[in-house]
């Protein structure tokens, strides 16, 4: 097996792991995983993306850094928005 598809399907398998335990986690620590997995998930496709385009001699568009601030910042405002919503 190639390294390059190793790493892919070790990828996966950790989203399905974390998506199957937050399901089952309620409350504060739910949120805590789900933005962590968020976060990864981003950092890991924003690697593969700059990793995988060519953009000439300045090489890379910085994904690996806007996605998981992205992702974090979606994550911030869905349990904001939940917050409000409960009350």
């Amino acid at each position: 097996m190639e390294p390059f598809l190793f790493v892919l399907l070790l990828f996966f398998l950790f989203v399905l792991l974390m998506a199957a335990i937050i399901c089952h986690i309620k409350g504060k620590w739910g949120i805590y995983l789900t933005a962590v997995t968020a976060t990864l998930s981003g950092w890991f496709i924003g690697l593969v993306l700059d990793a995988n385009i060519d953009f000439g001699p300045d090489g890379f568009l910085c994904l690996r850094v806007l996605l998981p601030v992205l992702a974090m910042g979606l994550c911030i405002l869905v349990t904001i928005s939940r917050d409000k919503s409960d009350k």
